[in-house]
């Protein structure tokens, strides 16, 4: 096991555990997966296994392909939505799918988050959108929920949930987030009353600043 390696499945397990701590998934619901920026092969979560337990090694490495080391533990049964996703967005080196509930409630009654908070509106680039239904564990899952999420840095899943990626795991999980804090917010203002949502020029900007000029660079 490379340098490398050894420390994007430390920082794996770290994001992991944070999916409970924030709320994003329960139990051992959902999945997080991550590669070296262009690498053929991801590390992503093993089936069944308690975040709270989990350790670097217990992550899976699984080639784009799907081909993987028979002695390693089971991967997920999303991997083949991860690997899709690789094989279409060169751009994408890491990618979580969370089940949080008011994204979920959104996903539910097939409604898109609108945005409405500057910040996060800025950080997934818009309203989040809801795809098409997608039968779960078909042979073709994998390469539709890709074509669905398109360009996008999240998307929601009919009747379940959150596929969210970025260019590291930092940002996928800030993608992972800032769509459960939209819907959060969405969900209340829509019981205050029609919201106003942010101006498209005003998300074009934020979404260029957050990840362009924001923070030590």
């Amino acid at each position: 096991m490379t340098e490398s390696e050894r420390a994007l499945r430390v920082e794996l397990v770290r994001f992991a555990k944070q999916m409970i701590t924030t709320g994003l998934v329960r139990g051992t619901s959902g999945n997080i997966s991550a590669r070296e920026p262009g690498a053929d092969k991801c590390l992503i979560t093993p089936s069944g296994v308690d975040y709270d337990t989990m350790v670097p090694e217990d992550l899976v490495l699984v080639g784009l392909d799907g081909e993987r080391d028979m002695a390693q533990a089971k991967p997920s049964v999303d991997t083949p939505v991860h690997l899709a996703v690789y094989r279409a967005r060169p751009d994408v080196s890491a990618c979580i799918h969370t089940h949080s509930p008011y994204a979920a409630a959104f996903s539910i009654v097939g409604r898109e988050i609108p945005a409405l908070i500057t910040e996060s509106a800025g950080y997934v680039g818009g309203p989040v959108r809801v795809m098409d239904y997608v039968p779960p564990a078909s042979p073709d899952t994998g390469d539709r929920v890709a074509a669905g999420l398109g360009s996008d840095r999240a998307v929601l899943l009919p009747n379940h949930g959150v596929i969210a990626v970025g260019e590291n795991l930092k940002k996928s999980f800030g993608a992972a987030m800032a769509v459960e804090e939209s819907a959060h917010v969405a969900f209340i203002a829509l019981q205050l009353g029609t919201p106003r949502p942010v101006p498209d020029g005003e998300v074009e900007r934020m979404h260029d600043f957050i990840h362009h000029k924001y923070g030590q660079r």
